[in-house]
């Protein structure tokens, strides 16, 4: 009982130590530089603002009385409180607003002069305005004036001060302060426009890169989405919508940014007819966008390229930046080159996997598919077809004909076959069958059809032709090299041509001629 108490003391102690750790990380983080042009410039007017409360504190000190000492120590722990947590939310806040104001006016009233507050004002709107909506920080200005304002007409009350001071310097200064608000926010909102357009590039190229390899149409429509969504986390008030047209309605396929309720689907007007791509065109009827946005929004709607029936549509309230949309448009033609690369990608590997002549699985493609059956065991059968008489019909009739021929037996062998089958070409006139879960009898019915319908005349362009087919067959029941089950029904194959051709025969042993010609038993 000791020891574990003794260990669960460790463990609380050790506990209070990596949150007492962490208090201190977070009490320190404002004195760490960050990185990055616009954390970097928050911190600095951060800084500058504490400094300049700082230096502004000599002289209410050096007239500080009991009435004045509390006034200007508590309004100064208030603003560095603002500043310190204006910083570290990012956000605005009514409450720190207010705050801020009445610790602005016990300052005034704490200092000798009441103009010497400005210096502390001017530096707080600098921080400040980097920080939330230009609407705000003008309401602010106005908040900051009115609290030194309203400092004048209290300031006889305050012991050690005169009956009145002069309001002149005050009313004079609050024009200039506005004015610096502007300039500072001004050149602030150019900040802010390329911190988000190198995020935007950066996210565009982590997406191309992303990209590169990527030939699975889900996996790239999934990047994406995520894509858009990061774009529009880049710019405050962005949504966009990928739609999909269909007969008399758009489906939603992606959505990113902030809707209260993202629809499924849209009406097909929101879709500006004959779009062509790359053009952005406005979005006439956008209600139901804006419904679903929650708020009005200026909405635009552009084609994406090599995607056919595909649009997005990019909405925000105000200006929509031009920059966003041809960030958009660039994600777009990504996704475009990807989907045909995709295209060609998959294009090229059912032709390496298809014969070219027959439509067929070729050999390679066979193959593959006998391993995967070896892997989900269970019970099987391959069927080795080869044509008797197909010689004749080529000298006969030339190559051409009897690429024709060679058309209409792969079209007669794929009739017996199932989804779950794979019928194949090998080369030449040799055909091949895999029948899943298939059993010697069955495999043996198969062969017999795959005679019957193969024998039947076939008419070509150049004449009536007609061929036989010899079939072996092997069976297999759970784990079984796919080579030797192709080796089995390939020697049961020859079996059946050496007893005479236009059967079939299965592979029961293995046995040999002198010349090393496997047999059926």
């Amino acid at each position: 009982m000791g020891g574990r108490s003794g260990r669960g003391a460790a463990r609380d102690r050790g506990a209070l130590s990596v949150r007492g750790a962490r208090g201190a990380r977070r009490l320190l983080e404002p004195l760490h530089r960050p990185s990055g042009l616009v954390p970097r410039t928050r911190w600095l007017f951060l800084v500058f603002a504490v400094l300049a409360l700082l230096m502004s504190l000599p002289g209410p000190l050096a007239v500080a009385n009991a009435a004045t000492l509390p006034m200007v120590l508590g309004a100064s722990a208030v603003l560095v409180a603002s500043w310190v947590h204006a910083y570290r939310s990012g956000r605005e806040s009514a409450v720190r607003d207010v705050a801020d104001c009445v610790a602005i006016t016990a300052f005034t009233l704490s200092c000798p002069a009441p103009a010497m507050v400005f210096s502390i004002t001017f530096c707080s709107l600098w921080l400040h305005a980097v920080h939330g909506s230009t609407r705000r920080g003008l309401l602010r200005c106005a908040g900051y004036a009115a609290a030194v304002s309203a400092a004048l007409p209290l300031w006889g009350l305050v012991p050690g001060h005169a009956p009145s001071t002069q309001a002149a310097p005050v009313f004079g200064t609050a024009p200039v302060m506005l004015l610096t608000f502007v300039v500072v926010r001004v050149l602030a909102l150019g900040m802010f426009a390329r911190e988000r357009a190198a995020q935007r590039d950066a996210l565009l190229v982590g997406f191309g890169t992303r990209l590169l390899g990527t030939t699975d149409g889900a996996r790239i429509a999934e990047l994406a989405v995520a894509s858009s969504r990061a774009l529009c986390a880049s710019t405050p008030g962005l949504r966009s919508l990928a739609v999909q047209l269909h007969a008399g309605h758009a489906e939603v396929i992606g959505v990113a940014g902030a809707f209260e309720s993202a629809p499924g689907h849209l009406p097909a007007d929101v879709v500006p007819p004959g779009l062509r791509p790359g053009a952005v065109v406005p979005v006439a009827h956008a209600d139901e966008l804006d419904a679903a946005a929650g708020e009005a929004c200026r909405w635009v709607c552009l084609d994406l390229p090599e995607v056919d029936g595909v649009s997005v549509l990019l909405g925000s309230p105000g200006r929509l930046e031009p920059e966003v949309v041809v960030s958009f448009q660039s994600l777009a033609n990504q996704v475009a080159l990807a989907a045909s690369n995709a295209r060609v990608h998959r294009l090229l590997s059912e032709q390496a996997r298809t014969d070219a002549l027959t439509g067929l699985a070729n050999r390679a493609a066979f193959q593959d598919a006998l391993t995967d059956a070896a892997g989900e065991g269970g019970e099987r059968a391959v069927l080795f077809v080869d044509l008797d008489g197909f010689k004749a019909v080529n000298d006969r009739f030339g190559h051409a004909a009897g690429d024709e021929l060679l058309r209409h037996v792969a079209d007669r062998v794929r009739e017996v076959t199932s989804p779950r089958d794979v019928c194949a070409r090998l080369g030449g006139d040799e055909f091949a069958l895999l029948l899943r879960g298939a059993s010697a009898e069955d495999a043996a019915a198969v062969g017999r059809r795959v005679v019957d319908l193969v024998s039947a005349p076939v008419r070509l362009a150049a004449g009536t032709a007609r061929v036989g087919a010899s079939v072996g067959t092997a069976h297999a029941v759970g784990a079984l090299d796919p080579r030797e089950l192709l080796d089995r029904a390939d020697a049961a194959m020859y079996a059946a041509k050496a007893a005479g051709k236009g059967r079939v025969e299965a592979f029961t042993g293995r046995a040999s001629t002198g010349d090393g010609i496997p047999l059926a038993g």
